[in-house]
């Protein structure tokens, strides 16, 4: 066999085909870097795309690690990463053998130099990172020092001032202590997630988020942890009232899609996912894609301010995500709105599962939501193939209810996203 008989006909295609194979397969974290060790003219092909993935660093210090250990012309390929923000280790100060005794180099001050010094390094590490575009920052949910405290809000902005290009910016943790004024030096900000709660008030919070004109997508997520007192852990916050509300909803008339995430106790009422929360989204001409994920079903008003919401608004795209979703929710509540183009429910059961197709398909055959095309069906990946098999079943035995949901054009497609749980598309006339 020739040296040109054992090249590969992959390495035939032109480069810009071959890079965009790497980039779609190197740049999702849902892929494995396997494809590196099929060779080595292909490692060095590919390699640079491996760093367009999210990086998630637990701490500053695996962050520090790693930019050692990394070689510098990867580096302009991060964009994205996830950076937990420890605490400063004070271990040199309490170690120290000889006591500080004069006032000019008290322990206090000390304290401020590690703090200082930490600070300096981070800088000179995002200095190494220029093209970061998405950035999570996750600080601690246990009991929190005031030095952890001013450190995090050191932290928060020393990134602004490293990256004031960002375009999603997402906190997670307890930052409840800290004030949301850095965010008015993020004007390219086009999507924001929080829990809802800061140091500062509505009313301030409203002037700031109005005032980012890019940011088209908001996210927030519960932390009943944080907000709930535990044995024998007293929570600074438990009453301590959102700085997100109707009054501030309002202001933001940019919004393109609103995500809401609620994980508490059945006998809690949520925070966001509320009446007077979805009735201040009703002017909202730009809105076209609400989310939500609810630990439990929302009760019959909620519901029927969605209901209200979805007539007056221009949503295209609904996730509702609940244990024990009756379907007949859908169809009491009018939620199958002739503008969604995808639908995205949770079915706990393979019953309720068909029970939600059939009505999307009578919905199809009376004329309503005729600009639907997306249906995604959280469950397990045997219940719903079950599902679609019993569909195409009773299709083909001679009900004609399906058509318009099972084949209006062409073939059906089955596809699975498998993330927290596995999923099940139906495509009707494309995705």
């Amino acid at each position: 066999m020739t040296a040109h008989d054992a090249v590969s006909p992959f390495f035939s295609l032109p480069l810009e085909l071959r890079e965009k194979i790497y980039r779609d397969i190197l740049s999702s974290p849902s892929q494995r870097p396997d494809i590196l060790r099929t060779c080595r003219e292909l490692h060095h092909e590919a390699r640079k795309f491996l760093y367009q993935r999210p990086l998630i660093f637990r701490n500053q210090v695996r962050l520090f690690d790693w930019l050692h250990s990394t070689p510098i012309r990867f580096l302009a390929q991060v964009t994205e990463i996830s950076l937990g923000i420890q605490d400063v280790d004070l271990n040199t100060i309490l170690d120290a053998e000889e006591p500080v005794d004069n006032v000019g180099s008290s322990a206090y001050l000390q304290t401020w130099h590690l703090y200082d010094a930490e600070l300096e390094r981070m800088k000179q590490c995002l200095i190494k990172l220029p093209n970061i575009r998405t950035l999570t920052v996750r600080t601690s949910s246990n009991q929190q020092s005031f030095l952890y405290r001013d450190f995090t809000t050191a932290v928060l902005e020393l990134l602004v001032s490293s990256y004031p290009g960002l375009l999603d910016l997402r906190l997670e943790g307890d930052l409840h202590h800290q004030d949301l004024t850095f965010l008015s030096r993020l004007q390219s900000l086009e999507s924001f997630a929080f829990d809802g709660f800061s140091s500062s008030s509505p009313s301030k919070t409203a002037s700031i988020l109005a005032a980012l004109t890019n940011l088209r997508n908001l996210s927030l997520t519960s932390q009943h942890a944080i907000l709930t007192p535990v044995t024998r852990c007293h929570s600074l916050f438990t009453e301590k009232r959102p700085s997100f509300t109707s009054d501030v909803v309002r202001t933001m008339n940019q919004l393109a899609s609103f995500a809401v995430t609620e994980m508490v106790p059945t006998s809690s009422p949520t925070l966001f996912f509320t009446t007077e929360i979805l009735t201040s989204l009703h002017n909202h001409s730009t809105l076209t894609s609400l989310s939500v994920r609810l630990s439990h079903a929302p009760d019959n008003e909620v519901l029927e301010a969605l209901e209200n919401f979805l007539e007056r608004s221009n949503t295209r795209r609904l996730e509702l995500d609940w244990p024990d979703l009756d379907p007949v929710v859908l169809e009491r509540f009018g939620l199958l709105a002739d503008k969604l183009n995808c639908l995205w429910v949770r079915a706990k059961s393979e019953a309720d599962a068909f029970d939600i197709l059939w009505s999307v398909a009578e919905s199809l055959e009376a004329g309503d939501i005729r600009e639907l095309r997306k249906i995604v069906l959280l469950r397990s990946y045997a219940i719903c193939v079950d599902v679609l098999s019993k569909a195409c079943e009773r299709k083909d035995s001679g009900t004609e209810a399906l058509d318009g949901l099972i084949c209006p054009v062409g073939p059906v497609y089955a596809t699975c996203d498998i993330k927290e749980q596995e999923s099940l598309s139906l495509l009707r006339g494309g995705s």
